[in-house]
């Protein structure tokens, strides 16, 4: 039988194909163009003081397509050439650009082949080095003898003109064909690396960054020469103040995005065997009853779509599949084999190994930003983490995936596959190991998307904190003091219970909709299985329809000294409505949750099983303020509410928190954050909330912690 590591091998099963690059190609072509129409400029023939030095440049997003697309760019201009690019070409000069681009030359360096030289200018070593390298990469690309050092640097002699009127010669193309420069791996350059004379800060410190550009920056001034720059950065300091602050330097970062699921069918019908038969990927992985589309589903859940972990996610299924001469048969058997932990290992393995190295510092706002990850908050380039880092920064040295939204916002994306290896770090804290179950349960689809969620999300998050912290507690406390079944739970909980979000049973496409109004609620049936898993969990249940037939959130709580199980529900009520919330609304919930709980489990359970459901509210109504006399209370079993319109069920409590005693849950900063955020309660947006907020929020997080 195979071992688990040959079980899940990671082959290179396929030929994969580039799809859904249409934006990055436009965006790159674009930038290549502004070097083209300004190079007069960058030469000084004009007296513009207008223009900076444009390059494309994709630092740090390991996996994410890099040297693929650097490799099949020019490939890809020809294929969007008629449609997407055909909106670039709009005026003459740009389709005369475009047409002779299409017609370009490409050189791929890899700078890991970069090597330290001893020319005879000692000062000029990494300038040469990077000359020398040129050279042997236009020898092997076109299967030519590779030039001796000695004899290459008496024919360039450090003259840019020289080395790339050389280049033309050995690959053999003509003066004024466009010749584009792919470099590679520009992070190999570490600030440590003595050999290649790196200039020095007057503060002492070494920037290999500036003096590689500066090389590029040179080159770029001779005609018909163009560069794009990739690579992700380990030793090299690229930041965002030097980044778009050098001199007459513009650096223009490619957005490569992940992979959306219409795209993954694309990559997966495309992509081909590499046998004789030339298969299909989805041919040989898909049953009949297992659709492309469902399959795609899975991967997107798993990798996020990021280029490079759907490519092993797939070699690794596909050796798999390929082993035991069976495709999958459904969406949950596919599931269950990216959910193993020996795959979630392997796979992930080459993609999180910077995220173990790091120091304290950065391993700092991990907290943070899985907060940003599961909240989908946006964040901007230029926002700043603290006075001497920036967001963008810290996503990025982390080896943690930036999705763009745009030229300037993007939000973190934390693949599934890497939450499993996260979770067994031994230094993950119990906050972070709460954020990264959630993330883990989800789907990549089902995050928060309203001031709600986020509400919701940080009532449950303070609340299971809370209830297992070891330090003085005044809400369990409070609940004591209120309830008779809570007081003999004889809490702190021992082990924190992780948050799961139910996926919703209205789809992601309807749940997004422009409207946002056709909600369903769960049929009896469904419910039914909620609780019922509820009961045999010790989960917390965030539902992702808020108006369905139960609580916002449902865990269990199990006492450590007597056999007794509570089932607790909280429902996040009075969201920011200015009348607050009534005894009909309060009726409602009890009726949604205390009574089906009673009617299916309860009734036939025995005396050691209870029930509670919590009203959190921001604001109650003044009629059930004055009722309770502005404090919380707890109704039991068989006392009534609302003018004797419900009674509590046998084994049942229900309590409701006054807003002072909910300001132990969420505080008042935070609730006032959250509104100035979002300004309103329907299609909100999240580009208003602030790391000001965020770091609040996390901080009444460790406060329990």
């Amino acid at each position: 039988m195979a071992s688990l590591d040959e079980k899940w091998e990671a082959v290179d099963n396929f030929k994969s194909v580039v799809v859904d690059r249409e934006r990055d190609v436009y965006f790159v072509t674009e930038e290549l163009y502004y070097l083209h129409k300004g190079r007069k400029q960058l030469r000084g023939v004009t007296s513009s003081c207008d223009y900076r030095l444009t390059i494309p440049f994709a630092p740090h997003l390991f996996g994410s397509g890099k040297t693929t697309f650097a490799r099949t760019y020019l490939e890809l201009v020809q294929r969007f050439g008629e449609t997407s690019l055909s909106t670039f070409a709009s005026d003459p000069s740009r389709r005369a650009f475009l047409e002779k681009l299409k017609r370009a030359s490409m050189l791929y360096v890899n700078l890991r082949e970069l090597e330290p030289t001893r020319p005879i200018e000692e000062n000029r070593n990494l300038e040469w080095a990077v000359y020398y390298l040129l050279i042997k990469a236009a020898c092997s690309q076109v299967g030519a003898e590779i030039l001796r050092k000695k004899e290459a640097f008496e024919m360039v002699d450090m003259e840019p003109s020289n080395l790339v009127r050389l280049l033309r010669d050995i690959l053999r193309i003509p003066s004024d064909q466009y010749l584009l420069i792919a470099f590679d791996e520009v992070g190999v350059l570490d600030e440590s690396l003595d050999e290649f004379h790196f200039k020095r800060t007057h503060d002492g410190r070494v920037r290999p960054y500036n003096d590689f550009i500066g090389i590029i920056s040179q080159l770029c001034k001779e005609p018909d020469l163009f560069f794009i720059v990739v690579g992700k950065s380990k030793g090299l300091s690229i930041k965002n103040d030097v980044a778009f602050g050098l001199s007459r330097v513009i650096l223009h970062f490619i957005r490569l995005s992940p992979l959306d699921a219409s795209s993954i069918v694309e990559f997966l019908g495309r992509s081909l065997l590499k046998t004789p038969t030339q298969e299909p990927v989805c041919n040989v992985l898909c049953s009949s009853s297992f659709s492309v589309n469902e399959l795609a589903d899975s991967l997107l859940e798993c990798t996020g779509g990021v280029p490079g972990l759907l490519t092993r996610a797939v070699n690794m299924l596909l050796n798999y599949v390929i082993a035991r001469n069976q495709p999958f048969i459904s969406k949950e058997e596919c599931l269950t084999c990216m959910n193993d932990h020996d795959f979630r290992r392997i796979c992930a393995e080459p993609f999180v190994e910077r995220i173990f190295n790091l120091d304290e510092d950065r391993k700092s706002v991990f907290d943070i930003l899985l907060m940003m990850a599961l909240y989908r908050i946006p964040f901007q380039v230029y926002d700043i983490l603290t006075s001497e880092s920036f967001l963008y920064d810290a996503v990025t040295e982390m080896g943690l995936y930036r999705y763009p939204i745009d030229e300037n916002t993007f939000q973190v994306l934390i693949p599934k596959v890497f939450v499993g290896i996260f979770k067994n770090d031994p230094s993950i804290s119990s906050l972070e190991k709460i954020l990264l179950e959630s993330l883990d349960v989800e789907p990549v689809d089902c995050f928060f998307y309203s001031k709600c969620r986020v509400f919701e999300g940080i009532v449950a998050l303070r609340l299971v904190l809370m209830l297992s912290s070891k330090n003085r507690n005044e809400l369990r406390e409070l609940l004591c003091q209120l309830s008779p079944i809570w007081k003999q739970m004889k809490l702190p909980i021992s082990t924190i219970s992780p948050i799961h979000y139910i996926k919703s049973v209205v789809s992601s496409r309807e749940t997004r909709s422009e409207s946002n109004k056709s909600r369903r609620t769960f049929a009896n049936t469904e419910w039914n299985k909620i609780i019922r898993e509820t009961l045999y969990l010790e989960t917390i249940y965030i539902l992702l329809d808020a108006t369905s037939h139960s609580p916002d959130i449902i865990f269990q709580l199990q006492s450590p000294v007597e056999p007794k199980v509570l089932t607790v529900g909280v429902a996040c009520k009075g969201r920011w409505r200015s009348e607050g919330i009534g005894w009909s609304d309060i009726i409602d919930e009890a009726k949604k949750f205390l009574e089906p709980v009673y009617d299916q489990v309860l009734s036939s359970a025995m005396d050691y099983h209870h029930c509670m459901l919590i009203i959190v509210s921001t604001k109650l109504s003044l009629n059930v303020s004055n009722e309770l006399g502005n404090q919380s209370r707890c109704y039991s079993s068989g006392m009534f509410i609302g003018n004797d319109s419900f009674k509590v069920p046998d084994n049942c409590e229900l309590v409701i928190l006054c807003e002072r005693d909910v300001q132990m849950l969420i505080d008042e900063e935070i609730l006032n954050g959250l509104e100035r955020a979002f300004h309103v309660s329907h299609n909100p947006t999240f580009l208003n909330f602030g790391l000001d907020l965020l770091h609040r929020i996390r901080n009444s997080f460790l406060s329990w912690q």
